[in-house]
């Protein structure tokens, strides 16, 4: 009974994810009239108010801890988890910024259209591609935009917190000698039962965590700088996530 009930529900959730991506798209072609900043802006208080009227209409309650008055660093990290990333990931960013997405999502019915329009879209399996990403990235960061990134890569499947990170975000931190802002998504997998397309309601924490400087750091710094950032994530999701506080535990 409880399957049948979870998949009823995860059928509605899906739906009601389908026609408020359907309905935000329509109000695209009104702000890409406008300058880019207040185009950016538009869109982000869009999907932001859109996806704060779809969890409530699913029982997904996200609450948003630490910094009130979040003024986003120049590049913005947090763990990769599941198929909630983009809901909730919109609910926390109170400001617009740039993100880093898979190519793939260019080519995915209404979704596609909202990517092209706010993120920089990379080929993760093409050198030259990302190699452009790095460009587009860091001609947005000397425009003063915020750069948002996943430093997994993708999204974790397995049993484990984390994933290994890659290296662009910290080089890019690096290069920019500006701070990191770090983030965690705790109880994913308690709202979407792991490697399954089963979701049930409940509580997500997002949690902004302190930035870290970058200044004086240099591309020997990085190895050091990727490991911090693992460690204080990884200790969020051990210590205040459900799923994984029982591991460290044993």
């Amino acid at each position: 009974m409880f399957k049948l009930l979870s998949a009823i529900y995860s059928v509605y959730l899906g739906l009601l994810f389908g026609l408020s991506l359907i309905l935000v798209a329509l109000t695209y072609p009104l702000a890409i009239c406008l300058g880019e900043r207040r185009k950016l802006a538009a869109i982000y208080a869009i999907n932001r108010y859109a996806m704060r009227v779809w969890s409530w209409l699913c029982g997904i309650h996200v609450r948003i801890e630490g910094q009130a008055q979040w003024t986003p660093a120049p590049v913005i990290v947090g763990n990769h988890c599941n198929m909630l990333d983009m809901p909730v990931c919109a609910i926390a960013c109170a400001h617009p910024v740039k993100v880093l997405a898979k190519a793939e999502f260019a080519k995915l019915p209404v979704l596609g259209f909202m990517f092209r329009t706010f993120a920089v879209l990379v080929e993760r399996e093409s050198a030259e591609s990302r190699r452009a990403g790095v460009k587009v990235l860091n001609a947005a960061l000397q425009d003063g935009w915020p750069i948002f990134m996943f430093p997994e890569g993708t999204r974790n499947r397995g049993n484990t917190p984390l994933q290994d990170f890659k290296d662009g975000a910290f080089r890019t931190a690096i290069a920019a000698q500006g701070p990191i802002q770090p983030f965690v998504q705790l109880r994913m997998r308690r709202i979407q039962r792991h490697n399954t397309l089963l979701f049930r309601p409940g509580l997500i924490i997002f949690r902004w965590l302190a930035p870290i400087d970058t200044r004086g750091m240099s591309d020997a710094d990085l190895p050091a700088l990727r490991a911090r950032v693992y460690a204080l994530l990884e200790a969020e999701l051990r210590r205040d996530d459900p799923d994984f506080a029982a591991t460290a535990a044993q």
